[in-house]
């Protein structure tokens, strides 16, 4: 084995989500959040159906129980419909950056969820965990330099719910979606499973709505299609794919951590590549944020 194999690849996974976060936040702002989250749920069952061939030899599952399909179906719809369709809308509204690092409180979220539901422990490190996580991205949102330009007011507190729905959105989904994991099942048929029932649920709702062909025109617009397909591709196909990597090859602690780097990868993008103005208070508190992210990890 390659060493740093599984490290490598949650870094690239991180990378990858980054990456995908600043396509979709970029095209959501010229098509809609919500044509952007029904083009991209088709562009990635494609993606993930040749990426499912490729390494499984054949291009969907054919085993699952009827149990097992409840519980990915009962996560797509938290997760990817709901969950998703609230983060599409805290990238349109408030940018990649703030979005993502209000989804890094997943874990914070999922910590808090199981010492409240399952009466798990929590140490001193995960304590200070929180706080630390907590602490950093109120010192964010709370801070005016770095804010999208002209974002104030209601519209940037709408922008921060939609966000922070997007993250209680994405635990539901992990939580529904343990169940369904059950004696080693590929990952990566769970994730076409979840996407298949999403990709269903969205586009029933645009029949319904009378948006299919308004979707559709929007999605294969030259400047909208080619990114559509690519944020797709590396986001949720490559990202995915990579996650499931990380996590057989190292640490799990350690994987999950390079894996909460989007944030701070923002930042990095957009203070040296764009060379915005994002202000101390959003370093330090995106720092301070990935670091209580950390510690939840630290065994």
């Amino acid at each position: 084995m390659i060493p740093l194999f599984g490290e490598a690849a949650a870094f690239t996974a991180a990378l990858c989500w980054a990456t995908s976060s600043m396509i979709f936040s970029n095209v959501g702002g010229k098509a809609g959040a919500q044509t952007v989250n029904r083009g991209r749920l088709a562009c990635s069952i494609f993606c993930l159906t040749v990426l499912h061939w490729i390494l499984e030899g054949q291009p969907w599952p054919n085993a699952v129980t009827w149990e097992q399909l409840g519980w990915l179906s009962l996560s797509s719809v938290l997760g990817l419909v709901i969950g998703d369709a609230m983060l599409f809308q805290a990238f349109v509204t408030i940018g990649a950056r703030l979005s993502m690092l209000l989804m890094s409180t997943v874990p914070i979220m999922g910590t808090l969820l199981a010492w409240l539901l399952f009466d798990e422990t929590l140490r001193p490190i995960e304590i200070a965990g929180i706080a630390c996580g907590v602490g950093g991205i109120l010192i964010v949102i709370l801070g005016k330099k770095g804010r999208p330009v002209g974002l104030v007011g209601r519209d940037y507190l709408r922008g921060i719910l939609f966000g922070l729905g997007g993250a209680i959105g994405q635990v539901a989904n992990l939580i529904t979606a343990k169940y369904a994991l059950i004696d080693g099942y590929s990952a990566l048929s769970a994730s076409w499973i979840r996407t298949l029932v999403a990709v269903i649920a969205m586009w029933g709702l645009a029949v319904i709505l009378g948006r299919v062909r308004r979707t559709v025109t929007a999605c294969i617009a030259p400047d909208v299609g080619k990114r559509l397909l690519l944020g797709a591709f590396i986001g949720p196909a490559v990202g995915v794919w990579l996650s499931m990597l990380a996590v057989q090859n190292a640490n799990v602690g350690i994987a999950s951590t390079l894996m909460a780097l989007p944030p701070v990868l923002l930042i990095v993008y957009e203070g040296l590549i764009l060379r915005r103005s994002v202000g101390w208070q959003a370093v330090a508190g995106t720092c301070l944020a990935f670091g209580g992210v950390a510690l939840l990890f630290m065994h």
